[in-house]
């Protein structure tokens, strides 16, 4: 983690909550003083339905390393009359007051993650003005939008039950709405308030970098996850500055073949920053060269490392 020039995020606590139970929260302050004692240049990433008190919020300021707290809250909760998310999460007046906690910190980001997107959850346009404008006003940098998740592992019948999904489908993928999306987006504008897609969006803002797998990239399905979000025109130009130029790819096809074994034939350059690997690679190998160089990989067949919902490459992708 001390290498100066890395600036991939570390993600802590994915397949658990780090402020949920004491012992997480004193784990995720031990792991970002281990950073902090390091050097590491790595934005330290969380997601939680939970909180943090101030004290702990004040503790991890002070070690001078960027962390960027992922606040889940789908606001089911007010729009729904079937509770919906179990277990000792924040209710969404919680979450509003979740976000005060860190003003006045420097090193320390809150953002709002906000999943799933349909028209249950997002009941009309003039709902969505008045929680975007309470997002804001509670300190929240932006937020991120995603849709309803099915597939695999996901109990279709209680989204059913529920309203979030009419009947169960055969699918494994990100259901969208897009007028529950078109509502939100047009919220933001009015409130002035930056309303994502896409997670690494988020990142970029709250790191002030470019973002860094190229969703802003024409060739990345910027049409559908990047023209339509209300971002910062800063922002926007900071990311404009980071161009996929072809002629920059021999060093990361290096370092992807020296992971590999060092055999280079196994690579085979494609258009738009695509690199065709014969045989299997790891699951997240394909995370990390995304990550570290905007090269997405098309193996042949993918190692599982961890259970993963959806497609590991771009929508709508032929190869």
């Amino acid at each position: 983690m001390g290498d100066e020039t890395e600036s991939t995020p570390i993600c802590l606590g994915n397949y658990t909550d780090m402020l949920l139970t004491a012992a997480n929260r004193e784990y995720f302050h031990e792991f970002a003083s281990e950073m902090a004692a390091v050097g590491s240049a790595r934005p330290l990433v969380v997601v939680s339905k939970g909180r943090m008190s101030r004290s702990l919020a004040e503790a991890l300021d002070d070690l001078n390393i960027t962390i960027i707290i992922f606040h889940s809250q789908s606001f089911h909760r007010t729009t729904l009359e079937i509770r919906t998310e179990k277990g000792p999460v924040l209710i969404p007046d919680q979450t509003f007051d979740a976000g005060a906690t860190y003003r006045g910190l420097k090193n320390i980001t809150p953002v709002h993650f906000w999943r799933p997107i349909t028209r249950k959850v997002v009941p009309s346009a003039s709902w969505a003005v008045e929680t975007v404008r309470r997002l804001k006003a509670s300190g929240y940098r932006c937020s991120v939008a995603l849709g309803l998740s099915v597939g695999a592992g996901i109990a279709q019948s209680e989204l059913v039950q529920t309203g979030l999904l009419e009947l169960p489908i055969d699918a494994c993928d990100e259901m969208w709405d897009a007028e529950a999306w078109a509502d939100i987006t047009a919220a933001a504008v009015t409130v002035g308030y930056p309303v994502y897609r896409s997670t690494s969006c988020a990142i970029a803002l709250a790191s002030g970098k470019a973002e860094a797998l190229g969703v802003w990239d024409r060739q990345r399905d910027a049409a559908e996850r990047c023209w339509p979000c209300n971002c910062p025109a800063t922002q926007r130009t900071l990311c404009q500055s980071k161009t996929l130029r072809s002629e920059t790819m021999k060093e990361p096809l290096a370092w992807i073949a020296d992971q590999l074994g060092g055999d280079a034939s196994r690579l085979e350059v494609l258009s738009g920053r695509r690199v065709r690997v014969s045989g299997e690679i790891r699951q997240s190998m394909i995370s990390l060269v995304l990550h570290k160089y905007q090269i997405e990989l098309l193996p042949e067949s993918i190692s599982a490392e961890r259970a993963w919902l959806g497609r590991f490459g771009r929508k709508g992708s032929s190869e």
